[in-house]
């Protein structure tokens, strides 16, 4: 498994860029499955997590309300998750390296969900070990034990540009991120970029939303192309093109 390279803050989180972020997800990938940088294709989500990363993945009902949809722990010990029977909570043991996963995401409507979100625990383990390293004082120890992370819905929107406040909301953003540049790889993505402008017999540009009707429809089209082809939601695959800003907004600013 290739290790991240980078700065760290007090707390052992990462200070990395975005670009950054995306050149290591591209690392990755090429050392797992090298054919997919530069040819789009579906990352092997299960394989890469439990054979590369050596993660052991279990479903099981985390919280009652499904707040909660997956869990990474860093360190072995006991975690509360609900009994199918009974519907209470009981406690299990499990060993460093396991991510938990709601089994709500285990159905063929929620595949993508799934996939992006096992990426997601599997880029807690990547990027945030030191954070959750049991000698660490200054880690997370007063919300987990410095034991596990536990990713919530209705955390801070990853799409938008906003500055963390908190060194978990740090952890979330960068998680999602990497979790999106391995499923959708700048090279691979760049080739389905290019090959989606052929099919439509025109030249590749940036997509500028309020531009024009066919921008219009060239951002909802490549949206669902670009999810079709790397195996992700339609939501993901907008957030990655918008990140990447291949497609933006009229009147915004763009380097």
């Amino acid at each position: 498994m290739i290790e991240l390279d980078t700065s760290y803050s007090l707390s052992q989180i990462p200070y990395i860029t975005y670009d950054a972020l995306d050149s290591y997800a591209e690392e990755l990938v090429n050392g797992f499955v090298p054919q997919l940088i530069e040819n789009p294709g579906v990352l092997d989500v299960d394989s890469f997590s439990e054979y590369y990363l050596r993660l052991s993945v279990e479903f099981r009902r985390i919280c009652l309300n499904r707040k909660v949809l997956g869990v990474t722990v860093f360190n072995g010990g006991v975690v509360d998750v609900i009994c199918d029977e009974t519907g209470h909570l009981e406690k299990i043991r499990v060993e460093t390296g396991t991510v938990i996963i709601d089994p709500s995401l285990n159905t063929k409507r929620n595949v993508p969900r799934l996939r992006f979100t096992m990426l997601h625990e599997a880029s807690h383990w990547l990027l945030h070990r030191r954070a959750f390293a049991e000698d660490n004082p200054f880690g997370p120890a007063g919300m987990y034990e410095n034991q596990f992370l536990a990713a919530k819905e209705g955390r801070a929107d990853y799409s938008r540009s906003l500055k963390e406040k908190t060194d978990v909301e740090r952890m979330e953003r960068q998680a999602d991120f990497l979790a999106s540049a391995l499923m959708m790889n700048r090279p691979a993505l760049r080739v389905a970029f290019k090959n989606f402008f052929a099919l439509h017999g025109d030249k590749p540009r940036r997509i500028v939303r309020g531009a024009s009707p066919l921008d219009d429809c060239y951002a909802r089209q490549l949206t669902e192309y670009i999810a079709e082809l790397f195996g992700a939601s339609k939501r993901a695959a907008l957030i990655r093109l918008e990140k990447l800003t291949a497609i933006v907004d009229k009147g915004r600013h763009y380097g």
